[in-house]
């Protein structure tokens, strides 16, 4: 479970209400623990759920999602997700053995000791954990807009890691403050994302040199090709190593390693 003795870093969010940059948490009935964080400007409250994640998208009437995102909304799915496919999904889609310590390596080795991470879409926390394990002392938040994986990366976190949270909300509207972060990491969410909006925020929230690493499913040829267009029915979105450097471009993200493995790709970028 998360650390219920650590102190919410309030001072990397932002009200989605005013736009103030850095927020204020409140004591809770449970003495020393809050239950809420709320904005010093306008008053905005924003809830903590069961799991411990701040809640910045519970006062939304409707929350819009695709098909593949409503997936991850279902019950059942964090369980599943994170139990059953998670640690053999790079295997079976590259062809080669592409296990949790391979993928850990890359990982570290690409955002070496950047401090704090970002964690966007984050499921059940799979390459949050893959951090903490090799750095327990890294500041690192997971984003998603289900509270039910936001749940079960509560439940797999690690007492001893006194600097994970988890913070409910929407990619293209972060509420994370401007040029804070040093590195934000997406293990297999960027085709079910906004490609944009989400671009454009991952831009804002890192600081000057951070970087963006993201694995995620590239665009096919041939049969794949095929099965991409009918998964597009769903909301996935495939894009090939041009047309995503186009788009990183345009958020002034430069794109700097790019690493094919069959379905699969791995990327670095870096912010100007």
């Amino acid at each position: 479970m998360l650390s219920s003795s650590s102190a919410l870093p309030v001072h990397l969010y932002r009200c989605l209400s005013c736009g103030r940059e850095g927020l204020a948490q409140s004591p809770g009935r449970e003495q020393g623990r809050p239950d809420r964080v709320y904005c010093p400007r306008c008053g905005q409250v924003y809830p903590l759920l069961a799991s411990g994640a701040v809640d910045f998208i519970g006062h939304l009437s409707h929350l819009p999602l695709s098909l593949a995102q409503a997936i991850a909304h279902s019950p059942g799915f964090a369980w599943g997700y994170d139990r059953l496919w998670r640690p053999w999904a790079l295997s079976l889609l590259t062809g080669e053995s592409f296990g949790p310590d391979r993928e850990g390596k890359l990982l570290m080795e690409w955002i070496g000791t950047a401090d704090p991470v970002l964690d966007l879409g984050t499921a059940g926390g799979y390459w949050s954990r893959l951090l903490l394990r090799a750095d327990p002392q890294r500041t690192v938040i997971g984003l998603d807009n289900a509270a039910g994986v936001l749940g079960e990366a509560a439940q797999q976190a690690q007492p001893h890691w006194h600097h994970y949270h988890l913070v409910r909300a929407q990619a293209e509207q972060m509420p994370l403050v401007s040029g804070a972060f040093g590195a934000v990491i997406s293990g297999a969410s960027l085709n079910e994302l906004p490609l944009d909006p989400s671009l454009r925020e991952i831009a804002r929230i890192l600081k000057p040199g951070g970087v963006f690493v993201s694995m995620h499913s590239q665009k096919m040829q041939g049969w794949g090709q095929t099965l991409q267009q009918w998964l597009g029915a769903t909301g996935l979105r495939f894009f090939s190593e041009s047309e995503l450097q186009e788009h990183l471009h345009q958020v002034g993200l430069r794109l700097e390693r790019y690493l094919s493995f069959g379905w699969v790709a791995f990327v670095r970028a870096v912010r100007s």
